[in-house]
């Protein structure tokens, strides 16, 4: 018996429409055609074991590094932590029932955490990834591998999907059993990146142990920033990484772990290969949401239409999918007839006109979108709040979360995430946290002031106006706004579904966007760290708050704080909780998100 660990990782399914269904695009033999429509990850962690298997305190670290790297290579990617034997079959179920229906489409499996290999009675070995109820082996096998998921269900999950190709890593040490081993690195992109393939890639075999600091994971993304293109042909293919991923890990461990790859035994699945672009430089571009409007003058002349797109879309031309494009993108459409032509841009709204085509002319169209959501820019994620009346307060709390009050907003954007280190650092240079070395953790120790100074420097660097939620924005956005099913905490009635806190925070932050999001998809409004508001504070402000946007009472000698941390208990990331502290304080436990108007 051997037990190993994995290592997991999150990001959010609502993290943009552009990543992750952006058009994969190869060429070779001098034509460049899509290889992929759309990309998807699924993560899934196992860390707090709690049924005989030993803890794994690396895996979240480790994974979000994963989460990380995966983005870059435009994956949008979804995470399931600590999930039990029922979850865990029912997180493979969904992803696939969800994103493994369209054939173009690449998926991602990353699992991290304890792996085992049986023997079975026909003596052939079967590997198993452990959930975080799985009992330990050696005390209870027939409860083991009733509750672990064999890599039989792997194999079964692998045959539905339709999608053409799929990759399962597993930062485990066990039997590959499902798949055969394979060592040619293919020499260029050839014809085998349009077949159908399923991959498999595990950390190590049946007879080690993968330890907790994963020199796996370290590898991988190594590997996915370029260091595994053998052939140095701009991508990376499934068998690659497996060569790579193999003699790097055995190198490093000092020849103690020894990673297996491989197609599965299947004629139909084994003739593709997976495929990664390997970026020339890592661009972290976030997605935020602002109005917009946009006009392109498109000039024809003798049949070429020149078409200026300043919008992330899909173009059609003539109800035929013509191509993917970002912002500032100019294209120039040759030989058209004579006549009339449809122009299409389809984002998260579709924008249509008509331009007539005249030879020894020059026509013109105008498309205006009057409101575009997740544009690229300012690596900040920002969520459109619709405005809406909502009931402020609770009665279930303290004597300051009263009276229950009906308050009016308009409109307005929130940070999807607590402003993390990385991006803290980005604009002034350090790293003030009490827990660094985490750049998707959120950056704490920060006062209020201190953020001001943020503000100040990052609206100077970009043009914008970002700020401070105010109180009652906080409150209407992490209940949900309009779409708020009335939980008690930012997402669930369930703390621990949606919140860094308490004992399970193992007393310090975690990177943003791990647990489940609200109903706006917006992550850790309760939990994690506390969130400094714009508002000063008072304790009878809800008798004297107005109806209409309200912003604080005048002054006071402190400000507003939300949300509660990771050293709380569930009352305290309860959204209806208030807290308060001096504008100069600062603490492991005090960070923020931005805001900014209509």
């Amino acid at each position: 018996m051997v037990i190993l660990n994995f290592f997991f990782f999150h990001s959010s399914e609502s993290y943009s429409q552009v990543r992750g269904i952006t058009p994969v695009q190869v060429t070779y033999a001098g034509t460049t055609e899509t290889l992929y429509q759309q990309s998807h990850a699924l993560l899934i962690g196992v860390s707090a074991y709690n049924n005989g298997l030993p803890v794994i305190p690396g895996v979240i670290d480790d994974i979000s590094a994963v989460k990380a790297v995966l983005e870059e290579n435009g994956f949008d990617v979804t995470v399931v932590l600590n999930p039990d034997n029922l979850a865990l079959e029912e997180a493979f179920r969904k992803f696939i029932g969800r994103y493994g229906q369209l054939p173009e489409n690449r998926l991602l499996f990353y699992f991290a955490g304890h792996g085992h290999t049986v023997m079975m009675p026909y003596d052939e070995e079967m590997g198993y990834i452990c959930p975080v109820n799985a009992p330990n082996p050696a005390r209870d096998s027939t409860d083991f591998e009733q509750k672990s998921m064999p890599m039989a269900h792997i194999d079964t999950y692998a045959r539905q999907i339709k999608s053409k190709h799929a990759l399962f890593l597993f930062d485990a040490c066990f039997s590959g059993s499902v798949f055969s081993m394979s060592r040619a690195i293919p020499q260029v992109i050839s014809y085998k990146t349009k077949e159908p393939v399923r991959q498999f890639i595990t950390s190590g075999n049946a007879s080690e142990t993968v330890p907790d600091k994963s020199i796996f994971r370290a590898q991988f993304i190594s590997a996915l920033q370029g260091e595994a293109d053998a052939n140095k042909d701009g991508f990376i293919t499934g068998t690659e990484l497996g060569e790579f991923l193999q003699t790097t890990v055995v190198n490093y461990s000092y020849n103690a772990q020894h990673p297996q790859y491989g197609k599965i035994r299947d004629p139909h699945l084994d003739k593709g290969d997976f495929v990664f672009v390997v970026h020339s430089a890592n661009t972290s571009s976030a997605i935020v949401t602002e109005p917009v409007t946009e006009q392109k003058q498109i000039p024809v002349s003798h049949g070429k239409l020149k078409l200026t797109c300043q919008i992330p879309g899909y173009i059609y031309l003539d109800d035929t999918y013509f191509k993917y494009v970002n912002r500032d993108t100019v294209l120039m459409l040759n030989d058209l007839t004579e006549g009339p032509h449809k122009i299409k841009i389809s984002g998260d709204t579709t924008e249509e006109k008509t331009v007539d085509i005249i030879p020894g002319h020059i026509s013109s169209v105008t498309i205006e979108k009057k409101r575009q959501k997740n544009l690229v820019s300012d690596n900040f994620n920002l969520i459109f709040v619709q405005g809406g009346t909502f009931m402020m307060g609770s009665d279930k709390g303290s004597r300051i979360e009263t009276p229950i009050h009906p308050v009016t907003l308009k409109g307005f954007y929130i940070g999807q995430f607590e402003v993390t280190q990385k991006q803290w650092q980005d604009v002034m240079n350090d790293n003030p946290s009490h827990f660094p070395g985490c750049f998707t953790c959120p950056v704490e120790t920060v006062s209020w002031d201190d953020i001001q100074e943020f503000l100040s420097k990052l609206n100077k660097r970009t043009g914008k106006k970002y700020r401070l939620p105010t109180e009652a924005e906080w409150e209407f956005a992490a209940i949900g706004g309009n779409a708020s099913k009335g939980y008690e905490y930012s997402g669930s009635n369930d703390p621990g579904e949606v919140a860094w806190f308490g004992s399970a925070s193992n007393e310090k932050t975690h990177p943003v966007g791990l647990k489940k999001p609200n109903e706006l998809g917006i992550f850790d409004m309760s939990g994690n760290v506390w969130e400094w508001c714009s508002d000063f504070f008072t304790n009878n402000y809800y008798d004297e708050s107005p109806q209409n946007n309200p912003k604080g009472p005048p002054k006071s000698g402190n400000h507003t704080l939300r949300g509660g941390s990771w050293d709380c208990g569930k009352t305290d990331v309860r959204t209806r909780n208030r807290g308060r502290t001096s504008p100069y304080d600062k603490g492991s436990h005090y960070g923020f998100r931005i805001c900014m108007d209509e």
